[in-house]
């Protein structure tokens, strides 16, 4: 039995990392022909958006993957049941969540100093109720550790993505700069169908029973219980995200600097180097997914020894991955940057912020460490304190006159405390058991 579910833990683990690694090529493709055809202005105007875009996806998820996960798992109760609730409870925050998204979309173009923001922002609200159907239904199938399904969804959104700029992209420009930033907020709608269709054919097939589901106020205690912490630390990791170019813009106009390189640095900044310097990561993220039902049954059943050597040697593993990938983009970043983007900008920004992604690649594994040993939490306020530094990092560089270097050294800060704090939080829990 213990032979059977090892080999189905590295079954899964080598689905998602398959998968994983096929869109991680076909989302560098597509970034490429991307920002290729968008060109620096609307690259700029998207990349000003895209933390509030980010926030907005983070209260739509709701952490349904991680919650709905955790209870499929267990199978204490209904397959239908679980789906409805979760289903009931994704509605009523899409409501409210789309409500606030309208009234607010004006303000948050004037903070962001560009007006011409606003319909882009007003446009998320189309993408809310797809996204809240599609977290629920990739957190059930990897609850049953049924990756496939999901895995297919990450290779397809990406050919449906590519197709999308190819095809319609060129037309939105043509008319205007910001008509191509909601063309591609809205691309999101139909790859986030494709998603639903692909991974709902899976359930009907194999989990859903002819009985109609019904609202179950244990299961929605549950999720809430789960999600609501889970998502109040995506939140604050979000929310200053979202606060980010806020912050940035208001610094360095102050500063003297003016609103067209701040919106095009950002762009190169968060378009193309973080981008790149996250391409490893997708290891990671992979192993962790599939690890969490695994890890939280261990843990849950007291097998303390057992959970603290998977997570050491995945912990080392993801170390591995992301430091020969980091070396390479390290030694060659004008070659790698000309190949992916057809830019040769930014490369001082790769040697400043690149050596500390190294410890950046452990945090998804950390975070899921600190999930099965329900300490949730314990994220929360990690993410708070570092939040608060990063950006008062952020503010005191940008009045001292340093740029847009201030926002490499508050990326820096957040990626030093965070992890440190996680890494700390995570041996201690472990001393204490073993």
């Amino acid at each position: 039995m213990t032979k059977f579910k090892n080999n189905l833990l590295i079954k899964n683990i080598i689905i998602l990392l398959i998968s994983g690694g096929i869109a991680k090529v076909l989302g560098m493709i597509g970034k490429i022909i991307y920002t290729r055809i968008a060109g620096i202005n609307v690259v700029g105007l998207y990349t000003m958006i895209t933390p509030t875009f980010m926030l907005i996806i983070s209260i739509t998820q709701f952490s349904f993957p991680i919650s709905i996960s955790k209870i499929s798992a267990e199978g204490k109760y209904k397959n239908n049941d679980l789906i409805k609730t979760a289903y009931i409870i994704g509605a009523i925050i899409n409501v409210i969540l789309m409500i606030i998204v309208l009234f607010s979309s004006s303000f948050i173009a004037n903070m962001l100093h560009n007006k011409t923001l606003a319909p882009a922002i007003m446009c998320v609200v189309f993408i809310i109720p797809f996204i809240t159907i599609s977290s629920i239904q990739r957190g059930f199938l990897h609850g049953k550790e049924d990756m496939l399904p999901a895995s297919i969804t990450n290779v397809t959104e990406e050919i449906v993505k590519i197709g999308l700029i190819i095809t319609l992209l060129p037309l939105a420009i043509a008319k205007s700069d910001i008509t191509a930033v909601i063309f591609i907020i809205l691309f999101n709608v139909i790859t986030e169908i494709t998603n639903i269709l692909i991974m709902q054919r899976s359930i009907n097939k194999k989990y859903k029973s002819k009985e109609k589901g019904s609202f179950n106020i244990k299961i929605a205690k549950e999720i809430l219980s789960i999600s609501t912490p889970t998502t109040a630390v995506r939140l604050i990791s979000s929310l200053g995200f979202f606060l980010e170019p806020i912050i940035l813009t208001n610094t360095l106009l102050a500063s003297g600097f003016s609103a067209n390189y701040i919106t095009l640095e950002y762009g190169v900044i968060n378009s193309y180097i973080i981008p790149l310097l996250s391409i490893p990561s997708f290891f990671s993220l992979s192993i962790a997914s599939a690890l969490l039902p695994n890890i939280t049954k261990a843990y849950s059943n007291k097998k303390y020894k057992e959970f603290n050597s998977k997570l050491l040697k995945l912990l080392f593993l993801s170390m591995l991955v992301g430091g020969v990938c980091l070396a390479v983009i390290l030694i060659f970043p004008e070659p790698i940057l000309k190949l992916v983007y057809n830019v040769n900008f930014g490369i001082n920004y790769i040697y400043l912020i690149g050596p500390f992604f190294l410890i950046l690649y452990m945090q998804p594994t950390l975070s899921v460490a600190l999930q099965a040993m329900g300490k949730t939490n314990k994220l929360f306020i990690t993410s708070t304190v570092s939040m608060i530094l990063k950006y008062s990092v952020l503010y005191i560089f940008g009045k001292l006159g340093f740029g847009m270097n201030s926002l490499i050294f508050s990326i820096i800060t957040g990626i030093i405390i965070t992890t440190s704090m996680v890494i700390y939080i995570v041996l201690k829990e472990i001393n204490k058991k073993i």
